[in-house]
């Protein structure tokens, strides 16, 4: 038996854009433009990977988030235009990034968080359906609303008061260490 080492030789570039550029939707691209803009911050030539990874834009994205500067009235006016709405925007994507991939985070507490900050003029958890969706391509429909227990956006106490010792109350203090998480994702916009 041969007992040299058999190496699977490195990916090109070129590959990677042909491979994203079958997939239809932004969504769907976005994995391999973020491994190409990744890559090549890693070898110090981040603006040449932007340039090549933009060659994954369907520009159907751009448009969206233009459409989505005026956000509905469920989001607190100061965080409804422009940059700002830009901002929440890419934020709430990457939270739902985090919400698909942490069984602890669901949408219930997301949308404590934003109520507890301000971020919300709603406490309806349908409404917060549809506004999650309208940010959100390719989300489904009640996947928001049924993500967690809505329980906890009644309760009055803001999260930053809620139990921080898992010995008093577990899942307290579990909701809360989550909700910590949330903010941080929040914190550049607030």
């Amino acid at each position: 038996m041969d007992s040299k080492e058999t190496r699977l030789a490195p990916i090109p570039v070129d590959f990677i854009i042909e491979q994203g550029l079958k997939e239809h939707t932004e969504a769907k691209r976005r994995p391999y433009r973020t491994l190409i803009t990744a890559w090549a911050e890693h070898e110090g030539m981040s603006e040449q990977g932007e340039t090549i990874a933009s060659q994954l834009d369907t520009g159907k994205e751009i448009k969206r988030l233009k459409d989505l500067q005026d956000l509905p009235s469920t989001i607190a006016p100061k965080y409804r235009k422009g940059e700002k709405a830009e901002q929440l925007v890419m934020i709430i994507r990457e939270i739902n990034t985090r919400v698909e991939n942490d069984e602890n985070w669901n949408w219930a507490l997301v949308m404590k968080v934003m109520l507890d900050e301000g971020l919300l003029m709603t406490n309806i958890p349908n409404k917060f359906d549809r506004l999650m969706l309208s940010m959100i391509p390719g989300k489904g429909v009640d996947t928001v609303r049924k993500s967690g227990d809505y329980s906890v956006i009644e309760e009055r106490r803001s999260w930053h008061r809620w139990i921080s010792n898992p010995n008093d109350d577990w899942k307290e203090a579990a909701n809360r260490t989550v909700c910590e998480e949330i903010y941080a994702y929040f914190r550049p916009l607030l």
